[in-house]
C-alpha cells in the first residue's frame, strides 16, 4: 500500500513537472514578443520626438493663403477666411492654448513708422497691429498675380520694370504674394503652427508684426514648377532674380546658409524693396539685408 502511494505521489510529481516546464517553454516566446513590442514603440516615439524640427519636419513647399485686398482691411482682414480654416479658439487660461500668432516672453522693440523703407522688420522687432500702408495699388494682371495682389506705389513702380526687364531677357515671372495685413499674417502663422508645429513654423513664417509683406513692399515671386522652394534659386527665374534684382531697389531678404541670423529659411523666392540706392549699397557690402539695415537708423518706441 505504501509502496502503490509512492508511486502514485512520483507519477503526481512527474507529471506536475511536465506541466511547469510546458508552462514555461509556452511563456517564454510570449515575453519576448511583448519585450519586442515595447522595444519597437519605445523606438518609434524617440525618434518621432528627435526628429521634430528637422529639416524633414519643414512642408516641401510653403503654400500661402487666399490674401486680402486693402478694402477688407478694416472689415475682417482676410479675404477668404474659410478657407485658411483658422485654430479653434481655446480657452486663455488653458496653459496649451497659448495664441502661437503672438510672440512669447519676448520684449520686442516697437516700429514707429512702417512707411520708412528701411525698417528693420525682424523677430526682435514688431510693426503695429494698426499699421498698413495708406499708398496699395493692385499689381496688374499682366504679371500673373496669383489672386488679387496689392503693393505699395513706389515699390509696384520699380516692380513693373523688373517685370519688363526680365520679360526682355526671356524670364517669365508670377507674383505669387505682396501685401498682406497684421491680422492676416496672424492667421496664417496659426495655421502653419497647426500643421507643422510652432517650432517649424517658426523657420519659415513670420508671426504677426513681423512679417515683411506687411509692410506693402514684399513680393514672392514664381513661374517655376519649383515655386516656394530651395529649388527655386537653381531656376532661370530664381538666378535672374538674384543678379538683377537689386538694379530696380530689391533685396533678398533671407539668403542660403543665414539662419543663424535671420531666423528664417532659405527663400530665394522672397524680395523686400528698400530703394534703389539702398539696394545697390546692400548688394556691395554682401551682407544679408537684416545686417545692412541694422547698421541704417532705426526709429522704435
Amino acid at each position: 500500500m505504501k509502496n502503490r502511494q509512492r508511486t502514485n505521489r512520483s507519477l503526481s510529481d512527474h507529471n506536475s513537472s511536465r506541466r511547469g516546464k510546458k508552462h514555461k517553454s509556452l511563456l517564454q516566446p510570449l515575453l519576448l514578443l511583448l519585450f519586442s513590442v515595447a522595444l519597437f514603440y519605445g523606438a518609434y516615439y524617440f525618434f518621432s520626438d528627435h526628429l521634430d524640427g528637422d529639416e524633414d519636419a519643414l512642408p516641401e513647399v510653403i503654400e500661402e493663403a487666399p490674401p486680402e485686398s486693402p478694402e477688407q482691411v478694416e472689415e475682417t482682414g482676410l479675404e477668404d477666411p474659410e478657407d485658411l480654416e483658422p485654430a479653434p479658439v481655446q480657452e486663455q487660461d488653458d496653459p496649451d492654448s497659448a495664441d502661437l500668432s503672438e510672440p512669447v516672453a519676448v520684449e520686442l522693440q516697437v516700429i514707429t513708422d512702417g512707411d520708412y523703407l528701411l525698417a528693420l522688420v525682424t523677430k526682435e522687432t514688431t510693426l503695429k497691429s494698426s499699421y498698413a500702408p495708406t499708398n496699395l495699388v493692385r499689381i496688374s494682371d499682366y504679371m500673373f498675380p496669383a489672386r488679387e495682389l496689392w503693393l505699395r506705389e513706389e515699390a509696384y513702380r520699380q516692380l513693373e520694370q523688373l517685370w519688363q526687364a526680365a520679360t526682355d531677357d526671356g524670364i517669365t515671372l508670377t507674383i505669387i504674394s505682396a501685401y498682406r495685413s497684421y491680422d492676416y499674417q496672424k492667421t496664417l502663422f496659426q495655421n502653419y503652427a497647426n500643421s507643422y508645429g510652432e517650432e517649424a513654423a517658426n523657420r519659415f513664417s513670420a508671426r504677426a508684426g513681423q512679417s515683411e509683406h506687411q509692410l506693402g513692399t514684399t513680393v514672392d515671386f514664381g513661374g517655376t514648377a519649383v515655386d516656394l522652394k530651395a529649388a527655386f534659386a537653381d531656376t532661370e527665374q530664381g538666378r535672374w532674380l538674384a543678379d538683377n534684382a537689386y538694379q530696380f531697389g530689391f533685396a533678398m531678404s533671407y539668403p542660403e546658409g543665414k539662419e543663424k541670423i535671420t531666423g528664417y529659411i532659405f527663400e530665394p523666392w522672397h524680395y523686400r524693396y528698400i530703394g534703389l540706392e539702398a539696394a545697390a549699397a546692400w548688394h556691395e557690402a554682401g551682407l544679408s539685408l537684416k545686417e545692412f539695415l541694422q547698421q541704417k537708423p532705426q526709429f522704435f518706441e
